[in-house]
């Protein structure tokens, strides 16, 4: 066999391969590509990813990673004790009606019976923040009353579950201990029963 058939044989052989690799390349599998298996934390994303791309595309694949939701921490049942949190303010009533904790925050809700007089009603509410009785003011700077936006209540008018919002340290320790301040002075506590629900209520031999 001469050098020129020789040559002009390798030539088509190669001309054959370049062309089925061509094809493999560009037009095999119709571009889907198959992960046998996946494990880990990751299973059940990839699992869902390729559900959705096989139902949208045969030929596409889009993975969505879904948004972890936040985890919350809030107790918002409240049992109120059997002698309710009631003091006299000025010429107004408040009485304390719920309580809620989220995070690092107590939110205590105050009742505000006004009386024949419209005038701003004080926050004196304070929380027992340490051994030695130092008190720790709200981070609500006053009551906002929704019918005037201020502290000032309209005579005669009850105000439902205003807020009176709490810093709190952490950990949080139970009872928190909080005092209405004024001349009333009346220290009331927020317990934790074992399903995480709250009682705000006078202490324990309190009348």
């Amino acid at each position: 066999m001469s050098l020129k058939t020789i040559l002009i044989t390798l030539s088509c052989i190669a001309i054959v391969f370049c062309l089925i690799t061509f094809y493999v390349v560009f037009y095999g599998g119709n571009g889907t590509y198959v992960v046998s298996s996946v494990s880990g934390p990751n299973a059940e994303i990839f699992a869902t990813s390729a559900a959705s791309g096989t139902a949208s595309s045969a030929t596409s694949s889009t993975l969505v990673l879904q948004p972890i939701p936040a985890s919350s921490t809030a107790a918002s049942s409240t049992q109120l004790g059997a002698t309710p949190v009631t003091w006299t303010q000025g010429n107004e009533t408040l009485s304390a009606t719920g309580a809620t904790i989220s995070g690092s925050q107590l939110t205590l809700d105050v009742q505000v019976t006004m009386g024949s007089v419209g005038e701003c009603v004080p926050l004196d509410l304070r929380m027992i923040a340490d051994e030695q009785g130092d008190l720790s003011p709200p981070a609500t700077s006053q009551f906002t009353f929704p019918d005037t936006g201020t502290c000032n209540g309209t005579p005669g008018e009850t105000y439902s579950a205003q807020p009176v919002i709490f810093a709190l340290p952490s950990p949080v320790a139970f009872p928190i201990i909080l005092t209405t301040g004024s001349t009333a002075n009346i220290l009331f506590e927020v317990t934790q029963n074992s399903d995480g629900s709250l009682n705000v209520q006078l202490p324990p031999n309190s009348d």
